[in-house]
This record gives structure tokens, sequence and C-alpha cells, in this order.
């Protein structure tokens, strides 16, 4: 059947915004969500029970430029599954956005924040390399490896974040709607008073919101839990 130029266009218009409904970002944007005010909240659940382990509320406060790039202040909370927070409640983080929309994410200053509900941050330091975010990273790509050691009153706190590498490209439905990802593994190694873990993860990372799913593996890869975003 003969279609006119006109309603040829609009049947290809109303398949574009179909294919585009549920997908809130657009390529372009950095792997962070930048929407001040807005608030992602997630649901953390055991693998095996299916048991809510912990929610994750992040809200982001401030978006301001600064020089050629920009930096989201927000405020993050890990819940318990009776609704209490955890680690003393909210703490204040920040990311930095570069021009280019590569996204840094200072993993000792977070932790350095966490802390900082319980010790006065005069007896806090931190050092470290960014976890980097390229707005340009595709399938394949390696990225750069993190370190970070956080000094709480002579109790030293190292995250090191290794063999970083996007697996692919995915489209995702979880809660909060239906996403085009790319999936980023990592090793994690956390060391501390009272605590250390050794995982392995995939997150799934979106332009415009940061991750949508975060699922952590032990070491030989059996999946201990699954993270998703419920709320956006």
């Amino acid at each position: 059947m003969h279609l006119y130029p006109v309603k040829a266009f609009r049947i290809f218009f109303l398949g574009l915004l179909l294919c585009l409904s549920g997908l809130p970002a657009t390529a372009g944007e950095p792997y962070f969500c930048m929407q001040q005010g807005k608030t992602l909240y997630y649901e953390r659940y055991d693998a095996g029970s299916g048991r809510l382990r912990r929610t994750t509320t992040m809200t982001i406060e401030e978006v301001r430029q600064t020089g050629d790039g920009r930096r989201v202040g927000y405020s993050f909370v890990l819940g318990r599954p009776s609704g209490a927070a955890m680690y003393g409640g909210p703490a204040p983080m920040e990311v930095s956005v570069d021009a280019d929309g590569t996204v840094r994410m200072d993993l000792g200053a977070s932790l350095k924040a966490v802390l900082g509900n319980y010790l006065s941050q005069s007896g806090l330091t931190s050092s470290g390399t960014h976890a980097l975010l390229p707005q340009d990273m595709r399938p394949g790509d390696d990225l750069p490896e993190a370190h970070c050691v956080v000094d709480a009153l002579g109790m030293k706190y190292r995250i090191d974040v290794t063999e970083r590498k996007v697996l692919r490209a995915e489209r995702l439905t979880v809660p909060a709607g239906t996403f085009d990802c790319l999936v980023v593994r990592e090793h994690k190694v956390e060391r501390g008073p009272g605590r250390h873990r050794d995982t392995v993860s995939d997150s799934w990372y979106v332009p415009g919101v940061g991750y949508v799913r975060h699922d952590t593996y032990d070491r030989n890869l059996r999946l201990e839990t699954t993270e998703v975003l419920k709320k956006f």
C-alpha cells in the first residue's frame, strides 16, 4: 500500500518514540545521575534465599560547574530491611565529571564520609586514585585500576579495585524501567580492622543514571547478592 510522505514520517516517528520509551537517558551523557533533586532507590537481595539484605538511597543535592568539568554532591544512605539507617545515617559524597564526560569516583573520600558519622573528620585522612567511568567506554575496553587507603585514628582501611573491564552492551529491565546498559566487571578487595572482603562484581551502567543493577560474586563466581534500581 502506498503511503504519502507525511503519513510515512508519522509512522516512523511513532515507532521511534516507542523504541525510546522507558529510556530516560541519551547517548553522550556521563554514567552518573546529573539531575539535581533526583532520588535513586535500590534494594539488595541474597541470591540464594531472595531475602532483602539492605537498601541504598542516593539523593542528588547539587550539580555545579567547576572549570571545564562539573561536581555532583549527593547524600548516600544504606538502610536495613527494617528501614533503619545503617552506619550512622546519611553520608555526604561527591563525584567529579570531566569535560569529556568521564566520571571520577574517589573511593577513599566516600569511605571517609561514612566513617565521619562516627569519628571526627580531623582524625581521618584518605589517599589514592579515582575509579573512572569514561563516557566513551565500549565493550572490550579495559578500565584503569583504582586504589585507596583511609587512615582512621591509626586504623588503616584499604580498597583495591582491579581487573576492570567493559564486558558487553545489554538492554536490561529492572523495577525502575528498561535501560540500555554497559556491563562493567571488576575485582574488589577490602581490608581493614574487622573486615576482609574479596569479591567480583558486575554493574550495569546507564548514561545519565549510573548503575541500575549490581551483582556481587565470590572469587569462584558464585552469585552472592543482586542489587537493582527500584525507583528513579
